[in-house]
């Protein structure tokens, strides 16, 4: 029996009244191509899935367990709950989470005729808190900047890293850098170049059959 692997995907919602939300732009792709890739290899993975824009039948698979959670609240408590009730050898976490919530929600739904004011406060970081969840796990972390050079993308990346103690980052700005989607990162002299999210989970599963399966 292969090893247990968390993936995490998908944008959370942070809600500004019963009807509206403040989330992202991102689709939850690249965590099921992730997830699905890695199950294929015969690993046991468990999803937490937050709000996605494209079609999870074609990810399926009997090794995929998909636990969904929507808002940036249940998103936070259902990551908790996992990391503590079971022992995942990996956790790669490439969801899209809020990083901004009202100070208060407001109940109802607002009008929409008057001028509207929203303060924010940050959410806390999940990442952060994923090694005091589970500190043995291999965790990969996600880091997405936007308008950065390849050396301004990595100065970011590491710092990123190391405040979550991550074993692996994938680095990414917007709009992507010539011919690299993605850079999977170890530290400066170890890093890979990545063209596409169907290559980026081929070598996370590659890694995976290699260290742990």
């Amino acid at each position: 029996m292969k090893q247990r692997i968390l993936v995490t995907a998908g944008n959370t919602w942070s809600a500004v009244d019963d009807v509206r939300v403040i989330t992202n732009i991102f689709s939850g792709e690249t965590g099921l191509r992730i997830a699905n890739e890695i199950a294929c290899r015969g690993f046991k993975v468990t999803l937490i899935l937050a709000d996605c824009r494209v079609c999870i039948k074609k990810y399926k698979h009997q090794n995929l367990k998909i636990i969904r959670a929507i808002t940036y609240e249940k998103f936070y408590s259902q990551v908790k709950k996992e990391t503590k009730k079971r022992i995942y050898k990996a956790i790669v976490h490439a969801a899209a989470i809020s990083d901004f919530q009202l100070v208060k929600e407001n109940k109802g739904k607002l009008s929409s005729a008057k001028k509207l004011i929203l303060k924010l406060i940050p959410t806390k970081k999940i990442v952060d808190r994923i090694k005091k969840w589970s500190p043995k796990s291999f965790l990969i972390k996600f880091k997405l900047e936007s308008n950065k050079t390849k050396k301004q993308l990595f100065n970011s990346a590491l710092k990123s890293k190391k405040q979550s103690k991550a074993d692996l980052i994938v680095a990414n700005t917007l709009p992507f850098l010539k011919g690299h989607s993605f850079f999977l990162i170890k530290n400066k002299k170890q890093y890979l170049p990545i063209k596409s999210k169907k290559q980026l989970a081929i070598i996370l599963a590659d890694i995976f059959e290699g260290e742990l399966g």
